[in-house]
């Protein structure tokens, strides 16, 4: 009810005129003046060298993410080795939501076929598009037709269905943006119950379920992402999504304050960027998840840039111990 509200706002002594009407968050003074203060130190993500940009939308996975062995069964059934080619080069490694983790990524050996929205109108030379793709990719045409009498769980086929480009053999995602896959990305689960953030190589697809994020100076910024007062921060506004976790939409990571470079900063900033470096070795050794004293060392750089974090944005005692849920 209206009075219980009231009655609740009284109680936590919340600055009304200072929560933000997207923010459904209730939260106390205390609170309230961190948040302004990270805000203040920092500089919101989209107005840093970066972009931001979501994974691989196929609207029919079973068609266009393919295994290792069903895409080698695809090139080997080229006719010639220009086919062979021209395939290879539009069939690229893809990350899932769940092959990542905070700092780790672990590739499960699958492929994405990449045709995306606008490429085959750009590659052809010709108006009789099908005909165009189906003399040039033939033995990747026979993969893909199979599923035009294949429905999917929402009852659609590989023709039929609503997510996809100008044809039913390219994907939504949209061909302009080719060039931002290919490079050195951070990447993270748009739906997730735990803020985990990762740096994926150049030319590593991601689907969908995931965001990216590519630009200059991205171990600094991953590590101020993975910090456990960016976790906090970003509490204090992104929206729970049903019983699955928080919805870690662009919009919400795009204001995300990060604290620019300075010469008064740059000690900091490396000592994070070195840290960073650090983790990543550990995480992306072979012997990783076995490995007792790796998984340790990097819970204890991960503490160590918490530190240089809180240093970054100036904290002071008590506002740790209220990151750190002390108080």
């Amino acid at each position: 009810t209206i009075e219980y509200i009231k009655s609740q706002l009284k109680t936590n002594r919340l600055l009304q005129s200072k929560l933000s009407e997207s923010a459904y968050t209730l939260a106390d003074d205390r609170v309230l003046k961190l948040k302004e203060k990270i805000e203040k130190v920092g500089k919101p993500l989209k107005e840093w060298d970066v972009k931001i940009y979501r994974g691989v939308l196929t609207g029919y996975n079973d068609a266009f993410i393919i295994d290792t062995e069903t895409r080698n069964r695809i090139l080997a059934s080229c006719k010639d080795e220009e086919e062979r080619k021209r395939t290879e080069e539009i069939i690229k490694p893809v990350l899932r939501g769940r092959d990542i983790e905070r700092y780790r990524y672990k590739w499960a050996g699958l492929w994405v076929i990449r045709a995306f929205s606008g490429w085959t109108r750009k590659c052809c030379n010709t108006r009789n598009y099908e005909v165009w793709f189906k003399y040039n990719y033939p033995s990747l045409y026979q993969h893909l037709i199979k599923y035009a009498d294949r429905e999917n769980a929402g009852g659609r086929n590989i023709v039929n269905r609503p997510s996809q480009g100008d044809f039913w053999w390219e994907l939504q995602t949209t061909y302009n943006i080719i060039a931002e896959f290919e490079k050195e990305k951070i990447v993270w689960q748009r739906v997730t119950k735990q803020f985990s953030f990762c740096l994926v190589p150049a030319g590593l697809y991601i689907l969908d379920s995931m965001a990216f994020l590519v630009g200059e100076n991205l171990k600094y910024i991953l590590g101020i992402l993975n910090s456990k007062l960016i976790d906090f921060y970003v509490k204090t506004y992104v929206h729970l999504y049903g019983d699955t976790g928080f919805l870690l939409s662009n919009q919400y990571v795009e204001r995300i304050p990060i604290p620019p470079i300075t010469p008064q900063t740059q000690p900091l900033a490396d000592q994070i960027v070195q840290k960073v470096q650090e983790i990543l070795t550990l995480t992306q050794s072979p012997d990783f998840e076995t490995s007792q004293e790796k998984q340790q060392k990097v819970k204890e750089l991960e503490r160590e840039i918490d530190q240089l974090v809180y240093k970054l944005y100036g904290l002071t005692e008590e506002e740790i111990r209220i990151v750190e849920g002390e108080l």
